[in-house]
């Protein structure tokens, strides 16, 4: 009797749960491995999703430094850039101040008159030596082509003798200017003194201002000294031209 209520105890090693009865052993396993099997891909899903939050944390943390790098390395940038225009600006105010400087200085000195830059010296010079140092100065011994530039040297010049660049040292017959200019003897010979030139002793053929009035050429030997007489043209931007011809010696 007592073996009788153990064996009823005890349940069968492939009885089935009080849930399943009902279901062959066949189809019970079935949806065990079921069950399972529908668990594995949640657990892979979780997995990636996971994976790719920590990728786009990682991916933001990233950026946010190569931006804070970028932004440094552009603000060093701005800085730099900053620091060498100031410098340019103060380059540009120093010459600013300079050029007004040698503004003052050359006002001092040359004038200015439609276009052309004039200098007066105060050193006397044989007419050769004159013109020589006006070529060293990039130009040469004054020309003249209107009456108006004629009232302004004689009124400028201010009663002083100056050499000017009307010559014929050259074949001591054709005057011309050693500047270029084409010498035009009917439009300029009510520039020249009364009884000019008159090649006294053969042997004058440079000219000079010799007077305060719109006559006041004459021809004199280049052997003597005056000051010369130098210009220059200038363009419509302010700045000198060179010369357009050499003086042969």
């Amino acid at each position: 009797m007592e073996l009788d209520g153990i064996y009823e105890n005890m349940t069968p090693r492939n009885s089935l749960p009080q849930a399943a009865k009902g279901l062959s052993q066949h189809d019970y396993n079935l949806g065990q491995n079921s069950v399972f099997t529908h668990r594995k891909p949640r657990i892979i899903y979780t997995a990636l999703a996971l994976l790719v939050l920590a990728l786009t944390v990682a991916l933001s943390a990233v950026t946010s430094l190569y931006l804070q790098v970028k932004t440094t390395d552009m603000i060093s940038d701005v800085h730099l850039w900053k620091a060498r225009l100031e410098k340019v600006n103060a380059s540009i105010a120093a010459l600013r101040g300079q050029n007004e400087i040698l503004r003052q200085r050359l006002s001092e000195i040359y004038t200015v008159y439609k276009g052309s830059l004039y200098y007066f010296s105060c050193t006397e010079k044989p007419w050769v030596d004159a013109e020589l140092s006006c070529i060293s100065k990039g130009s040469h011994l004054t020309s003249v082509t209107s009456e108006d530039e004629q009232r302004f040297l004689y009124n400028k010049a201010n009663g002083f003798q100056y050499w000017n660049g009307l010559n014929r040292r050259e074949d001591k017959m054709t005057f011309h200017w050693t500047d270029g200019t084409l010498y035009d003897e009917a439009k300029t010979k009510e520039f020249w003194v009364t009884g000019e030139p008159n090649n006294d002793k053969n042997n004058e053929h440079c000219v000079h201002f010799s007077r305060k009035a719109l006559k006041s050429w004459n021809d004199l030997n280049f052997f003597l000294k005056e000051p010369e007489m130098i210009s220059r043209g200038i363009d419509q931007l302010g700045q000198v031209m060179p010369p357009s011809h050499q003086a042969a010696f």
